[in-house]
């Protein structure tokens, strides 16, 4: 019988061991996706709220877009019929801080010139000079002050704005007629040479415009 009790104990000894990892089956992990249904019910409230904001405000832009256009229209409508230093005035009134209201102010300034009011001119041009400095006529402005300047007989004034001009919008439509003035100041004052150099540099900066052919001609003409 020893025998047996041997290859008992041989086959006890040899039977497979149960594995730590095989003990139990492992317990699901829990859920981590996004779930439409819990967010709605943890963040609904929120999200609506936020939403009516955003068509409140939605809303608001368009209709404040939809009345500045309105308003633009009109201005430039109104602008197109006025006529005279009356229009003009209602214009700057009735459409404050538009483009049009600037524009009848600086049709204000030049029909205020041609009058021989040239205090008036020069007030209403100064005015939209420092309400509204970004207009985009803003160059024209400056030069058609510098013209009233020169119409009340003060050449220096008129000079060192028609200077500011050529310097500060110098790739302005203003820029060419400023040195043609600058220019015939020069001329009246009996400074050719100057007048010269002015007259060189709308040609050389302006080429193939009319503003060049007049200080051609101007050139010319101070040389004789």
């Amino acid at each position: 019988m020893p025998p047996l009790r041997s290859r008992e104990a041989f086959a006890t000894f040899s039977a497979p061991m149960a594995s730590p990892t095989q003990t139990s089956p492992p317990s699901p992990a829990p859920a981590t996706g996004f779930d439409p249904l819990v967010f709605w019910v943890q963040h609904g409230q929120k999200v609506l709220a936020f939403a009516g904001l955003f068509a409140v405000a939605l809303a608001i832009y368009f209709i404040s877009e939809f009345v500045r256009t309105r308003r633009l229209t009109a201005s430039a409508q109104a602008l197109a019929e006025a006529h005279d230093a009356e229009g003009f005035r209602k214009v700057m009134v009735d459409y404050a801080a538009t483009p049009a209201a600037g524009n009848a102010a600086l049709l204000l300034g030049e029909d205020l010139r041609k009058q021989g009011k040239l205090d008036e001119s020069a007030a209403t041009l100064r005015t939209l000079i420092d309400k509204d400095p970004d207009h985009p006529l803003i160059s024209g402005a400056w030069t058609s002050l510098a013209a009233t300047q020169e119409a009340q007989g003060k050449q220096d004034e008129a000079l060192s704005t028609y200077q500011k001009v050529s310097t500060t919008f110098a790739t302005s439509f203003s820029a060419p007629v400023s040195l043609l003035a600058q220019a015939r100041i020069f001329r009246e004052k009996g400074k050719a040479d100057e007048a010269k150099r002015l007259y060189e540099q709308v040609i050389n900066q302006f080429q193939d415009t009319t503003f060049a052919q007049q200080a051609m001609q101007e050139s010319q003409q101070l040389k004789k």
